[in-house]
């Protein structure tokens, strides 16, 4: 039987250490609870004088009021579960306040107090279950103070019963009600400040990649709702490994500190930075056509040779440019097409700027290599049916994605080995639905983290040969390449068994 995770003594925890708001007695409310008790005793003492009562019971009462709130202070620190404690001590608030009832000889003003407050208290404390609790904790110590004290009935309807309860019916709640304040004030603006951690990046102070796509989301349906255009960016520092390698890891997180900076400085209050992820940065221009767009990145891209980011040598980036235009059916695809644009700058040389199926190079960098062509392109439609008739023959499966990751052409085999649907067509969705159906390509992780690995392999590189295993137990040699600004051939040929 596993034990129950128990809570560390008070002591043991830092200053700082707050309880949950739904609690009543952290430390600060030490002082309050002393103060009540002594105006509980303060306000029973006409009727207990006028009743007459022993002293005996004079001593006692004092001896509770006055040292029940430091004994359940002493308690609350060494107790293992502190939060269960402090639930007890309001029940104990609510069974001395009962007891004191019959020694009052249930004087209607001074006792109506006494159980308003230890209600109020609970009810602040606990809710409805706590002030349940408290209601049957008065109870049970009207019960155990009758046998000590006697049945009288003495209403005690006097100014000096009055003017001896209205203290602690009003220090009491009010001093409940200001911690209250103080806590839900606390709470908010520990909501604020985790809500902005959750939004930013640790480390360069942008918006993450969540809340950054969520931003690029909202303006994407903005776009589409208004017709106004927007561009977005990906930029990635060039051999950014190679800064970590040679000069540590200080030094390549003060190189994504100071770009950070970089891009603060030169966009517009209304533009939208964020960290991708890495050493890959995203920037939104909202109300933004592509020709001001590139002028913003040539600016930026005139800025880290003017004014490099590291002392030891100039950091080169490579920008990847597109415009919301209405062939672009949704954010994803918005995304995909920044980083086609980013995957092609960087791979035609890197430190330069491509745009959306034109790249446009900066004078710094080395000349451009030609696009990837087929070697062959046969113009009888009949030679490519010959072709893809030996494929299926072969039962290889082979599919192509064009730039915008739509499945333009899949055999039966690739149909089959992730069971796909009529409708589901772009490369995502493929995946996502085979994961679903436990079918397709095994995946040693989660369907979003597996996506967003393939992205950056394919970005890595336009060739890529790896092992495939399926969860139906076979294995393939995949052969994937990424051509002419993001057209992807995939292959899967059944890898040779021992």
């Amino acid at each position: 039987m596993s034990a129950v995770p128990r809570m560390p003594p008070a002591q043991r925890l830092p200053a700082a250490y707050s309880l949950t708001p739904h609690l009543i007695y952290p430390h600060r409310l030490y002082l309050l609870h002393t103060v009540a008790t002594a105006l509980a005793v303060l306000a029973m003492a006409p009727a207990m004088w006028a009743l007459e009562v022993p002293l005996e019971h004079w001593l006692t009462t004092l001896a509770l009021g006055l040292g029940w709130p430091h004994l359940a202070r002493w308690r609350y620190r060494r107790a293992r579960n502190p939060n269960r404690a402090e639930m007890q001590h309001v029940l104990v608030d609510g069974l001395l306040a009962g007891m004191g009832l019959p020694l009052i000889a249930f004087n209607l003003p001074i006792g109506t107090a006494l159980v308003a407050v230890t209600c109020f208290a609970a009810m602040f404390g606990g809710g409805p279950r706590l002030l349940a609790g408290n209601l049957l904790a008065l109870a049970a110590g009207v019960l155990v103070g009758i046998p000590f004290y006697g049945l009288h009935w003495e209403p005690g309807l006097d100014w000096l019963s009055f003017l001896a309860s209205l203290p602690l019916a009003w220090v009491a709640p009010l001093g409940l009600i200001h911690i209250g304040f103080d806590v839900t004030q606390g709470l908010h603006h520990r909501r604020n400040e985790l809500e902005l951690r959750g939004w930013h990046d640790g480390l360069s102070g942008l918006f993450n990649r969540t809340h950054w796509e969520d931003t690029v989301r909202a303006e994407f349906a903005r776009g589409r709702r208004t017709g106004q255009t927007a561009t977005l960016i990906l930029a990635d520092l060039d051999h950014f490994k190679q800064i970590n390698d040679l000069y540590g890891h200080a030094e390549g997180d003060s190189v994504i500190r100071r770009f950070a900076d970089l891009l603060r400085t030169h966009l517009r209050d209304i533009d939208v930075p964020g960290r991708y992820g890495g050493e890959e940065f995203g920037i939104l221009l909202p109300l933004t056509p592509l020709p001001e767009a590139m002028e913003v990145v040539r600016r930026l891209h005139r800025r880290l040779h003017e004014a490099p980011l590291s002392r030891h040598r100039t950091i080169t980036a490579s920008f990847g440019v597109a415009e919301l235009s209405p062939d672009i059916d949704s954010p994803e695809a918005w995304i995909r097409q920044a980083d086609l644009a980013l995957y092609r700058a960087k791979y035609d040389g890197r430190d330069r700027i491509a745009e959306r199926s034109v790249a446009s190079f900066v004078p710094e960098g080395p000349p451009a290599s030609p696009p990837l062509r087929p070697a062959l392109s046969p113009q009888d439609p009949a030679v490519l049916s010959q072709l893809l008739q030996g494929i299926d023959i072969a039962d290889t499966p082979v599919a192509m994605y064009n730039p915008d990751d739509q499945l333009v052409m899949a055999n039966d085999a690739y149909i089959r080995l992730h069971g796909i649907p009529p409708g589901v067509m772009r490369f995502p969705d493929v995946i996502r639905h085979a994961h679903r159906l436990r079918q397709g390509v095994a995946l040693e992780v989660d369907a979003e983290t597996w996506l967003r690995d393939i992205q950056q392999q394919r970005r890595r590189a336009p060739r890529r040969i790896f092992p495939v295993a399926t969860l139906d137990g076979r294995r393939f040699q995949g052969i994937e390449v990424c051509f002419n600004g993001g057209w992807v051939l995939t292959t899967l040929v059944a890898a040779e068994t021992a």
